[in-house]
């Protein structure tokens, strides 16, 4: 078999027909892959939607577990998959159509172990203009980052399975897949690459990155200072190259961007878990080579000021003028309503 489809459902019926239908419409033979649908304790009608989809076709096979986290539901694919190469699909993302034999070929063709596509991020609809670019080809790529992210690409399982790769850190509700992904790039995998738009990610005011409730901040900011931790214990072991010690802050740095703007109970409490840490204060490693924040795309003043600020919040005069900065954001933000 070639192919295996990893899919974590968790309450994910709004979207999750289109994406099934998106993997199944493909161009090589049911039996040459499967799509491994991992419902993660759903509470909505998420299992019914897989039941009917599941007994229409034999290549998709539901797996339920209770509720563990998008991590524990990976892992779980990963333990039941058959194919040669893995996949690992969002529920609420798509795949292009007929896309799997084009890379079925480049695999056979190069056996490499990682096999990178491009990738296509869209608000909430993909419009029907976006999907004729799509067919054709015509796309323009605007996900950069497969270092990042799970969903951009092919591995070879057998790859995995010698580096004992798998998601380690089950507890994490963010950020997982970068830190995995890390751990990929860290083994030397042989790369292989096809530059058409193939994944569609989908951004959504229901999805994990725009969430922006206490509870949920509170869970992504601590998921980040312990992805920053681990990559500092990574560095303390012998790794100080630009990449960990990069990777290391930009997860330091958004945990704490995050924790800015909380309030102060919540804000207080975080900042004494991370000082405990040993997180914050914290001194910038001279390997990292971060000089933009990648949170704006402004040049002018503005633009600098905010990258100055952001590069600094691991220090109290950095986090301090980030917090009067998003202040007047949010000032502005409420003059303009």
């Amino acid at each position: 078999m070639f192919l295996s489809v990893i899919v974590p459902v968790y309450n994910a019926r709004e979207h999750l027909a289109e994406c099934l239908s998106s993997l199944l419409n493909q161009d090589i033979p049911r039996e040459m892959y499967e799509i491994l649908c991992v419902d993660d304790g759903s509470s909505d009608d998420s299992p019914q939607i897989l039941d009917t989809f599941s007994a229409q076709n034999p290549n998709l096979t539901v797996i339920r577990q209770e509720n563990g986290g998008v991590a524990a539901a990976r892992n779980r694919g990963l333990e039941a998959a058959g194919g040669a190469y893995v996949w690992f699909v969002d529920a609420d993302d798509l795949v292009k159509e007929n896309c799997l034999g084009a890379l079925q070929a480049k695999a056979e063709q190069t056996d490499c172990d990682r096999l990178v596509f491009g990738a296509y991020q869209f608000q909430d609809v993909l419009s029907e203009t976006e999907r004729r670019q799509a067919e054709h080809g015509e796309l323009p790529e605007n996900a950069p980052w497969y270092d990042a992210v799970v969903w951009r690409c092919l591995l070879k399982r057998e790859f995995l399975n010698r580096h004992k790769l798998y998601f380690r850190y089950p507890e994490l509700s963010h950020g997982e897949d970068g830190l995995f992904m890390y751990e990929v790039c860290e083994s030397g995998p042989r790369d292989a690459q096809l530059s058409e738009v193939l994944y569609f990610y989908r951004v959504h005011a229901g999805s994990a990155e725009t969430n922006r409730e206490t509870a949920h901040r509170m869970k992504k900011i601590r998921s980040c200072l312990r992805i920053a931790e681990i990559l500092r214990d990574y560095r303390d072991q012998g790794r100080e190259d630009s990449g960990t010690a990069n990777l290391m802050m930009t997860f330091l740095w958004m945990g704490l961007y995050e924790t800015a703007g909380l309030p102060d109970r919540d804000r207080r409490t975080i900042l004494e878990d991370a000082g405990k840490r040993g997180l914050y204060p914290f001194q910038r490693p001279e390997e990292c080579t971060m000089e933009r924040s990648f949170m704006t795309g402004r040049e002018d003043w503005i633009g600098r000021c905010f990258d100055c600020c952001y590069l600094h919040l691991h220090r109290p005069w950095g986090f301090a003028a980030m917090r009067f900065l998003q202040g007047i954001i949010r000032s502005v933000r409420t003059v303009r309503r």
